[in-house]
């Protein structure tokens, strides 16, 4: 007969070489990151408590007054909105354009008194000129004006 011995054999799991390479891994992925600035700004506003609002609704174009270059006659303004076309002859008259536009609780106009404005003085328009149509949409109740690039 003949004696055979019994062998044990015994099976092991080298963790400290997969550790290592988790490692390389980590610092890799850490040094190889590249963070930026998001590249678009999204609108976060949220309505109001009851109020549903369309989250993919486009926003209207902005009221845009273009203001230009003062001669004899005196500043010349435009107005370019949506459906709307208009060449007021002073500052007063644009806040009543203005006034038109906005709606309230009494007047059923085209816009919120929130819609943006936009004022586009040419190169050579006077700053006075454009202060002056910023104050006409302030005083026609609009809350939402800016200044937009000089056009030539």
């Amino acid at each position: 007969m003949s004696s055979r011995r019994a062998t044990s054999i015994s099976m092991s799991l080298a963790i400290t070489p997969m550790i290592d390479v988790v490692f390389l891994l980590l610092v890799f992925f850490i040094c190889t990151v590249h963070f930026e600035r998001s590249e678009e700004v999204f609108v976060m506003d949220l309505p109001s408590r009851g109020a549903t609002a369309d989250p993919l609704a486009l926003r209207d174009p902005p009221i845009t007054i273009e203001v230009a270059a003062r001669t004899e006659a005196g500043c010349a303004l435009a107005i370019h909105a949506e459906g709307v076309g208009a060449n007021p002859t002073s500052f007063d008259e644009l806040s009543a354009v203005l006034k038109g536009l906005r709606r309230t609780k009494d007047h059923e106009g085209l816009y919120e008194s929130t819609h943006q404005v936009l004022i586009a003085p040419s190169r050579a328009a006077q700053w006075q000129d454009s202060v002056d149509a910023f104050n006409a949409a302030v005083r026609a109740g609009f809350a939402n004006i800016g200044f937009r690039e000089s056009h030539p």
